[in-house]
């Protein structure tokens, strides 16, 4: 098939896309990548012992995941241990006071229950996940079950739950999420398996058949000779009668195409959509932009010399009490990004020496806009702030993500939000392509905030690649 087509991103799903159509003998595919690598928020680095995921790291869940599918017999995958489950069970106070690990059980599950076993009643509900959450948990905590717990510590586990919905659904709070997200589906099975040595890059090498499989050998395709790197697209001139579309790239090639897969992120799509197409988009289009959003969830990995922790240590939540939130806001060098912080855990059995701290929201932006060195000694500061009975040793190196400033990505992942019911769009109307007058798809939409059931996650991100390139399989079938 001779048709020009151009793809907009060498992410995950723009890799799914080029790879779904060579395979069905089109030849003239061409992906523009404005950075230097193929994979997107896969990012995969040596670090420490073995190599640490700045981006995607777990692949999250089994059924229903295109994946999990893709792994499966490929020998790649690893179950959660117990060891390194990291859900959080120890709860730690920033004046260095443990919670009893049979509470912090109690109220771990019991957020669990609120997110799992409540999911329909919340569908049902009306109004942000964040009002039906609190509701949920203030009740619960008042119930003879939680008599231990006073209004103080009842305070900072609520933090604790918002936290974690937060870095679940990628918001900067759970009061702008909506409970509206009926047509979204989390996959059975282990929602944490990793990929044992190669990190989640390896779903780039699975796409492109680059991992043998004697049961079913497939002709690689390779997709970086297809790939033209540092091409930032700046203009997509479209819908000109009888003329293909125009990418014009930052400096200043350009490419016609006949049709065009734009898998950009949806924080570049709301940064850039008003100047990047020509025409402008149509209401509806920019509607469901504009009201999808897209949030921050930022890493930060320590290696140590050795392990200051004891080997069937998992890890701990922070519990920010109001004398240490003061301390770290009034902190003329470090300030306030540090509250961010919601906690530290192993990462990997092949990293016995590296631990990962998370942040999220508005403090994961602040984190972002320090150097290396002040959030290197910030994160050992919350590290010895909550952990004070450790005598807590340098760190010997330290990587974090930059999400949010990267002016390729603009976010993490997306997520559903009271705005977007409000305009009454959604991810199914992001997904749909811009026809020209012959009803026949010009500029086309994947990436993983286009997937209406699986957003914010690569398995969605594939899978909607894989839905733009079958849309021109079967259009010329």
């Amino acid at each position: 098939m001779e048709k020009q087509i151009v793809i907009i991103g060498a992410g995950a799903s723009g890799v799914a896309a080029a790879t779904k159509l060579v395979s069905n003998g089109f030849s003239n595919v061409t992906i523009l990548e404005a950075g230097n690598r193929i994979g997107g928020r896969i990012n995969t680095i040596p670090f420490g012992a073995n190599v640490v995921d700045m981006g995607a790291q777990w692949c999250h869940g089994e059924t229903g995941n295109v994946v999990y599918e893709m792994a499966k017999d490929k020998n790649v995958l690893a179950h959660k241990t117990e060891k390194h489950q990291s859900d959080g069970y120890r709860y730690v106070r920033s004046n260095g006071e443990e919670i009893p690990v049979e509470l912090s059980k109690k109220i771990t599950a019991l957020i669990m229950d609120i997110m799992g076993d409540h999911y329909e009643e919340e569908r049902k509900s009306y109004g942000s996940s964040g009002n039906f959450y609190a509701a949920k948990f203030k009740k619960a905590l008042e119930s003879d079950e939680f008599k231990e717990v006073d209004s103080e510590l009842a305070h900072e586990c609520m933090e604790v739950f918002h936290r974690a919905v937060n870095s679940i659904d990628g918001c900067d709070t759970w009061y702008e999420l909506s409970t509206n997200y009926h047509e979204y589906e989390e996959c059975d099975g282990d929602y944490k398996m990793n990929w044992k040595d190669k990190g989640y890059a390896t779903v780039l090498d699975l796409m492109q058949n680059k991992i043998p499989d004697a049961k079913n050998p497939q002709s690689v395709i390779d997709v970086i000779p297809l790939t033209k790197f540092n091409k930032e697209v700046v203009k997509v001139c479209y819908n000109q009668p009888g003329a293909p579309a125009k990418i014009t790239c930052k400096d200043g090639s350009s490419y016609s195409a006949d049709h065009v897969i734009c898998t950009v992120s949806l924080g570049v799509l709301k940064e850039r959509c008003l100047s990047m197409f020509e025409p402008l988009l149509p209401l509806w289009k920019y509607n469901s932009i504009d009201g999808m959003m897209i949030g921050t969830v930022d890493k930060i990995y320590l290696e140590f010399d050795k392990p200051f922790w004891s080997e069937n240590w998992q890890g701990f939540s922070c519990l920010w009490k109001l004398e240490q939130v003061k301390e770290v806001r009034e902190d003329p060098v470090n300030g306030d990004w540090l509250e961010g912080i919601s906690g530290f855990y192993p990462f990997n059995p092949l990293q016995p020496n590296v631990i990962c701290g998370w942040i999220t929201g508005k403090l994961a932006c602040k984190m972002e806009e320090k150097s290396d060195v002040e959030v290197k000694n910030g994160a050992e500061k919350v590290l010895r702030m909550f952990l004070r009975h450790l005598d807590i040793p340098d760190a010997k190196k330290m990587v974090r993500s930059t999400w949010h400033s990267n002016p390729l990505f603009r976010g993490s992942y997306s997520h559903f939000v009271l705005k977007a019911e409000a305009l009454e769009t959604n991810n199914r109307q992001l997904a749909e392509p811009i026809n020209d007058s012959n009803g026949k798809p010009v500029i086309q939409f994947a990436g993983e905030a286009t997937s209406p059931k699986y957003f914010s996650n690569v398995h969605g991100a594939v899978d909607a690649g894989w839905r733009e390139a079958e849309r021109l399989i079967n259009l010329y079938k």
